[in-house]
């Protein structure tokens, strides 16, 4: 298969007309190089867009909840929007941040830098039932003229913290993907046991409906087995799926270089995109983030837990106050109690978001492609995770941390020692507004430069 880059180029979306295009390309100059990675082609995808197959919602697609760019805007009002970011990019570049104040902290954006040869797919194993060896395992190229409805396909992942829905992601996603790749086999999935006494359950259950509403039936442990009718297979994904992605250094008294890959959760964005699709239905926006003005700017708090971003109002305030209608912005204080589906629309109909690390990042899973996301992280408290759903979706992933300070050299410390982690995580979040003020140009140009670069 051939390879992409992470905001789905070649994809074949064409949702700006030839001026726009034109003139978003005359500003291109202005916002930085997006960074490629790695990962499985969207082949499949494009066939069946070419064929004007619309359920996965791509070109020709149409949705009553959204309207395009030239619909909705002049070009001249386009211009002065890129003109406006760029000059308070060139202005903000140029005067700096001045000294936070108390209780304010500035945080240095960056876009997030995979380690070099790191995809965003992954391998799996497929294997009868009865073989424990796995002697028999079957090549990928087997699967479509192998499989047919008496064959019945069990994916099985692995996570010892399933409990909590960020983690159940990390099994349920995998097997989401593993189980596209047989169409015509009877699908299975594993359900865990206790599932009552889960921290997220409602979060949980709603994904497994998702499951069953694409036909994927769970498998309950200890339930009656129906293996006699079928050939039985067993599915697993790798063995690293439920692994902190750590900083690991080159060397410990003086690193240098540091690798940052983590687990992937998707094979290929089509998966992301089947699994929005069943949630969101008729929700399910079709275009690209940033395709209409004004842009939605989503602002995540957490309230009340740890990692509660304090200033996340005031950044709100003053973002509406330098950008007026251009930008309009939703501070969310939390999620707790919504659905999924909830949860997901709030993330699906950002064109950026800012958020600190959290559990609440697993639904970027249901952002659109050219969706910006800037994560904050706490000090000592740097990892790689959701950064991978945001990749696998299409979308570009900025990193904050504490000016003047190195995540990786400060996480170090903490790899190892429970407590540090523990504390790192309990602190409240201080970026300040100015800091988040003073990125937020780059941000816009990225997400319109995506949409050019799509084209």
């Amino acid at each position: 298969m051939s390879v992409t880059d992470s905001r789905g180029r070649g994809l074949g979306w064409g949702y700006f007309n030839a001026t726009v295009i034109f003139m978003l390309a005359s500003f291109y100059f202005i916002a930085e190089s997006i960074s490629s990675y790695e990962y499985t082609s969207l082949e499949d995808v494009q066939m069946k867009t070419n064929q004007g197959d619309k359920s996965i919602g791509m070109l020709g697609a149409k949705n009553a909840n959204i309207t395009s760019t030239k619909d909705t805007t002049s070009e001249d009002r386009l211009r002065q929007f890129v003109s406006k970011a760029k000059e308070l990019l060139r202005s903000g570049d140029r005067d700096g941040l001045t000294p936070p104040l108390p209780h304010e902290i500035h945080y240095k954006v960056s876009k997030h830098q995979l380690s070099t040869g790191t995809s965003s797919s992954f391998q799996f194993s497929l294997y009868p039932a009865n073989d424990t060896t796995k002697t028999k395992e079957l090549a990928e190229n087997q699967y479509h003229e192998f499989f047919s409805s008496n064959d019945q396909v069990i994916c099985k992942v692995h996570h010892s913290m399933m409990g909590h829905f960020p983690h159940f992601s990390q099994a349920a996603f995998p097997c989401w993907s593993i189980l596209q790749r047989f169409p015509n086999a009877t699908k299975r999935f594993m359900e865990l046991e206790n599932r009552e006494s889960f921290k997220s359950k409602r979060w949980i259950n709603d994904m497994l409906k998702v499951f069953e509403s694409a036909g994927i039936s769970i498998k309950k442990p200890g339930g009656t087995n129906t293996t006699n009718q079928y050939r039985e297979w067993i599915a697993t994904a790798p063995n690293n799926i439920d692994q902190p992605s750590w900083p690991i250094p080159d060397r410990k008294d003086h690193p240098t270089v540091f690798k940052v890959d983590g687990p992937s959760y998707f094979i290929n964005q089509h998966n992301v995109m089947s699994l929005q699709q069943h949630l969101l239905e008729q929700d399910y926006i079709t275009r690209m983030a940033g395709s209409a003005l004004p842009l939605q700017v989503l602002l995540f708090q957490r309230k009340g837990e740890t990692r509660e971003w304090v200033h996340a109002q005031e950044t709100a305030n003053k973002i509406k106050q330098a950008w007026g209608n251009w930008i309009e912005v939703k501070v969310l204080s939390t999620l707790n109690g919504n659905s999924l589906k909830e949860q997901a629309l709030e993330f699906h109909r950002a064109d950026i978001i800012v958020s600190p690390h959290g559990a609440q990042l697993t639904n970027l899973a249901f952002i659109r492609p050219c969706t910006v996301v800037l994560e904050l992280f706490p000090n000592q408290y740097y990892l790689s995770y959701f950064q991978k759903y945001v990749l696998s979706a299409a979308g570009i992933h900025y990193e904050g941390y504490e000016l003047g300070r190195s995540p990786l050299h400060d996480t170090m410390d903490a790899i190892n020692s429970f407590e540090l982690r523990k504390s790192a995580r309990a602190k409240q979040m201080l970026a300040s507004p100015q800091s988040i003020l003073h990125a937020l140009p780059r941000l816009i140009l990225n997400c319109l430069s995506c949409q050019q670069d799509d084209q």
